[in-house]
């Protein structure tokens, strides 16, 4: 989710991870989120391998002012992937981010950068982690690299078509596997 609202008529976002070198729980993963309103999303993340059913929802609490400085204010749940001492875990997690989308800086042609931060609740570890990433945009493809709370995670996109998009992902900088988002 940007931190920018913009009018959509996209009411449905379902996206598929597949990673192969993970544990069961984060191997395969399936998530369907609808879209109540433009800024507040309800959804559900399943992970097949587990058996697992679980409830997700994003809220975009402050638009991002697109020609001034004011940040887009992001608050959110779900069940996550985390590793601690080298151990995988699924966790219910809290979250709350900060976004700005820069202003484009010329010498740079076409790219947009977007960095994000904020806070993580985690609930298996009892504690209060950070978050914090960069999106890097461009025309063709786009690169997000994220701290989780635990891990450091890069995923490269490439939009197909305005609802689709296909992902490389490095989870954790340790497993490659690869996305698909639909849109519709």
């Amino acid at each position: 989710m940007s931190g920018a609202s913009t009018a959509q008529s996209t009411k449905f976002v379902s996206s598929f991870r597949w990673i192969p070198e993970k544990g069961d729980a984060g191997q395969i993963f399936a998530s369907l989120s609808y879209w109540v309103t433009q800024d507040w999303a309800v959804g559900l993340d399943y992970r097949p391998l587990v058996d697992s059913v679980e409830l997700n929802s994003t809220y975009r609490a402050i638009s991002e002012d697109p020609g001034g400085w004011r940040p887009g204010i992001i608050l959110g749940t779900s069940k996550e992937d985390f590793t601690d001492g080298g151990i995988q875990l699924e966790s219910r997690a809290w979250f709350a981010t900060a976004s700005k989308a820069l202003p484009k800086i010329e010498p740079l042609g076409d790219f947009r950068i977007a960095p994000y931060a904020g806070a993580v609740w985690i609930e298996e570890f009892d504690d209060l982690r950070p978050l914090a990433g960069v999106n890097i945009a461009h025309p063709i493809a786009s690169l997000m690299v994220q701290y989780s709370g635990t891990d450091t995670h890069m995923t490269l996109s490439k939009s197909l078509t305005p609802q689709v998009s296909v992902s490389a992902i490095y989870w954790g900088l340790k497993y490659p596997g690869v996305g698909l988002r639909f849109r519709f």
